[in-house]
């Protein structure tokens, strides 16, 4: 049984901690001499330190240290959609309805990066920075920054790092999950800055060069150019997304144990090379399928560009170098593919990830040797690893829920948009937390247009990505509801 108390006042306490970041983007509307903004940022802080405070006091002693594994997934599945629901102020503030507001809100926590803005003029720069800002807290994980610097957190910092991070990667760096989370973070802001730094180099402004390091760290692609990285008109800009792009999309923890000195454990890592492996092939074939069109042509140019949208698309980072909705449909089939698998585990990455991916490919291929001789005992292996029959069930479970809500959720919004393409390619762009779809959802269009019925089904298929779904549905069984208003153990 859920003690809904004391998930409640975990809840706060993610609400109010999240209202003390709005500190943040309020400077920078200081900083733009931007006061409406100000009004606007300051409105979100009190709002969420108004519902936050008393919230967090319904457990006065403030002792998490005996929080259950179903508490945790609870409070990081209700956290995500509190500060997605707090979040949406600034925009609500902007003039956007509250579908709208409440769908550009979950899309950056989520590192999706599909928007509905259409006319980019017409909000501020410290807006654009807060679209930004709202990736980067939700690349690494809302909840893993706070386990990371609140002490309230730490006790019950297991229970919910391992509820919001991977469920196909379970590493830790060090004994104590503070610290674990600590490192992530360091390394996270490390790469932002180092971006960011070397876009300015290359011409960008400050603003722009850090909203797109935090969209690309966070593998969610809210760029304030309309255009994408593409408007910038820049070779060495797509080079360096390039390689963030590329450590956004590997394990974070794995490139922390590398640093300290072993960087042979990055290509011992089975799930490292089977995403080299898969951008490797993909970019080949992409390459040759654009080379071949007379209107690209065998270049550098088309290698980059063939390199920068793999990367975009499996890493579910997002961006844009060009319109490829303009492409061939062989060519836009690499990018369907892509799609299906998304990022490694333990990255900011979406989808179901390369290491299911690679088990998925082992396991359908015992099924099959089965099938020629039922008797032989064919173990898993994936690199030093040998996955037991019991460590079967959660993958399987995971991939069948993923594909089970894509299916579904594509064809509710198939039959409110009455659009078979933007149906199923909005349900993989969301669910996966991509971003951009195809036809008028493309990498130059926008969800703006679509029915409200279609965001909110969007907008749960985000929310179910970022939360790699168990940890979502799970919460939908009626019986874990029941006595929610009960007195907690610890009151």
């Amino acid at each position: 049984m859920i003690r809904w108390r004391l998930v409640l006042a975990l809840l706060g306490l993610v609400v109010r901690a999240f209202g003390a970041l709005m500190a943040l983007p309020l400077v920078i509307a200081v900083l733009f001499g931007e006061w409406t903004s100000v009004l606007h940022f300051g409105l979100t802080a009190a709002l969420a330190v108004a519902f936050g405070h008393p919230c967090s006091r319904l457990v006065p002693t403030r002792t998490f240290d005996d929080l259950e594994r179903l508490e945790g997934m609870a409070v990081v599945a209700l956290g995500w959609f509190s500060v997605s629901a707090f979040g949406a102020v600034p925009y609500l503030c902007n003039g956007l309805s509250v579908m709208d507001s409440l769908f550009e809100s979950m899309s950056g926590f989520t590192t999706t990066g599909a928007t509905v803005f259409t006319d980019f003029t017409v909000f501020s720069q410290s807006v654009f920075f807060y679209r930004g800002f709202t990736h980067w807290l939700g690349g690494m994980g809302i909840l893993v920054l706070f386990v990371a610097i609140l002490p309230h957190f730490a006790v019950a910092g297991r229970q919910l790092f391992f509820a919001e991070t991977s469920a196909a990667s379970k590493e830790k760096l060090t004994p104590r999950i503070r610290d674990t989370a600590r490192h992530l973070w360091g390394w996270y802001i490390f790469l932002t800055l180092a971006q960011t730094l070397l876009l300015m180099a290359f011409g960008m402004s400050a603003n722009h060069a850090f909203c797109n390091s935090m969209a690309t760290l966070a593998a969610g692609g809210f760029s304030p150019h309309p255009q994408s990285i593409g408007g910038y008109h820049s070779p060495p800009v797509e080079w360096i997304c390039i390689v963030f792009m590329f450590l956004a999309g590997a394990n974070f923890t794995l490139q922390v144990r590398a640093l300290r000195g072993n960087l042979r454990l990055l290509w011992d890592d089975v799930e490292m090379r089977g995403y080299l492996a898969i951008l490797t092939a993909t970019t080949i074939v992409l390459f040759a399928f654009l080379g071949s069109d007379p209107a690209q042509g065998w270049s550098l140019t088309t290698l980059r560009t063939a390199l920068f949208q793999n990367l975009s698309i499996m890493t579910t980072t997002g961006f844009a170098s060009v319109d490829f909705e303009l492409w061939t449909d062989r060519a836009k089939a690499v990018l369907v593919f892509l799609t299906m698998i998304g990022g490694c585990s333990g990255s900011a990455g979406g989808g179901i990830k390369v290491i299911r991916a690679l088990f998925l490919l082992r396991f359908l291929g015992r099924q099959l040797t089965r099938a020629i001789h039922l008797k032989a005992v064919i173990p898993i292996r994936l690199g030093r690893r040998v996955f037991l029959d019991t460590e079967f069930h959660p993958i399987l479970g995971f991939i069948t829920a993923y594909f089970t809500l894509f299916v579904t959720g594509g064809l509710l919004a198939s039959i409110f948009e009455s659009n078979l393409l933007v149906g199923f390619a909005g349900a993989i762009a969301t669910l996966g937390n991509i971003g951009p779809g195809f036809g008028p959802i493309g990498p130059m269009g926008s969800f703006a247009g679509l029915t409200t019925a279609t965001k909110a089904v969007y907008f749960f298929l985000m929310w179910a990505g970022r939360l790699e779904v168990i940890t979502l549905i799970v919460l939908f069984k009626p019986s874990l509801w029941q006595g929610m208003f009960q007195p907690s153990r610890q009151a």
